[in-house]
């Protein structure tokens, strides 16, 4: 024995062999342990799936049978089930109660909107599932004035936008069987049956077309020679350019009665601040004349301007206004306006 074996073999006489050798038994029982812990939690788990979908199997199987109220608190326990239930859910759309018909149509329409919140892959596993069993149920409804079948159809034009949202290609059989679907024309018992298109062999030819009921056009003209029209349309001619002024008094011969002025502008160009100070206090709309003037206007909204400058003025020949106008003011918020200025 060389001295690497012999450091690697355990002293037999040291105080710690035992506790070593516990160590590793304690080590082997607890994995032991845990590993007939997952597998019977695989066991229950495969267990409780394998009974939920026997259950659900049971449920689909006998539906039949069941009454009104029993097949709709069904359906609340399918749609509680997860994706397992959607075939059951989807099959009873084709129900004889009309109220179990639509309350299924109802909760398919809620589930695709919760599956929106899941992810992609588990989204489209479902879609898929919902498309294929309403593809099924389809060919099992063949009346289209069937209440059912108009269900059937408004699922499957949500079902196929979901294909298509989902990766689903167009030629895909599902698809296809629900694009079938939504095609269908649905008609009512008051309606009157579509006549049915003949098929021909061959064509009418053209030489035993009515010739009366050709003759609407003279097309193609018989004779080759031009042919030359009167015009009869009146048109427009030019008219000589006239001094005549827009918006001003002419005779009948386009003559201008008296020859036009410039009007003045009320404002004056100031070239600094001085000037336009000087002109804000001689001008006409800035002196207290002009808006004692407005005071006559017959429109309340100009007097009440005036009004209101005259009261933000406050000197005393627009107060002596205010008050000469006071007992003349007709509108009753003006009145009250000048008031409160006159009492201040």
């Amino acid at each position: 024995m060389d001295d690497y074996e012999l450091e690697r073999t355990p002293n037999p006489f040291s105080a710690f062999a035992e506790s070593r050798n516990q160590s590793r038994r304690h080590f082997a029982s607890t994995a032991k342990y845990l590993t007939f812990a997952f597998v019977l939690f695989g066991i229950v788990s495969a267990a409780q799936v394998y009974l939920q979908r026997a259950r659900l199997a049971e449920i689909v199987s006998g539906f039949s049978q069941l009454t009104t109220a029993e097949k709709l608190a069904q359906l609340e326990r399918l749609q509680a089930s997860g994706i397992d239930g959607i075939p059951g859910i989807v099959a009873a759309i084709a129900d004889e109660k009309p109220e179990v018909s639509a309350r299924s149509a109802e909760l398919i329409a809620d589930l695709s909107r919760q599956w929106m919140t899941l992810p992609s892959e588990q989204l489209a596993e479902r879609r898929f599932i919902f498309a294929d069993q309403l593809a099924a149920v389809s060919g099992t409804i063949s009346d289209a004035q069937d209440p059912r079948w108009g269900r059937v159809q408004e699922l499957a034009r949500l079902a196929a936008r979901d294909l298509l949202d989902s990766g689903c290609a167009e030629n895909d059989a599902t698809y296809r069987r629900l694009m079938q679907v939504i095609a269908t024309e649905t008609t009512t018992s008051g309606d009157p049956p579509l006549d049915s298109i003949v098929d021909k062999d061959q064509p009418l030819p053209i030489d035993q077309v009515d010739l009366e009921a050709a003759g609407w056009t003279d097309w193609p003209p018989t004779s080759t020679t031009p042919t030359l029209y009167r015009r009869t349309v009146a048109t427009l001619d030019p008219i000589e350019p006239s001094d005549v002024v827009l918006n001003q008094a002419a005779g009948e011969d386009g003559s201008v009665g008296s020859d036009a002025r410039l009007l003045k502008p009320r404002f004056r160009p100031a070239a600094t601040l001085a000037d336009q100070t000087k002109q804000r206090m001689t001008g006409d709309v800035d002196s207290t004349s002009y808006w004692i003037a407005q005071l006559q206007s017959p429109s309340p909204f100009v007097r009440k301007g005036a009004v209101t400058e005259l009261a933000k003025r406050g000197d005393p020949p627009s107060l002596a206004a205010l008050h000469q106008h006071l007992p003349r003011e007709s509108d009753e918020k003006i009145r009250q306006q000048i008031q409160n200025r006159l009492e201040r």
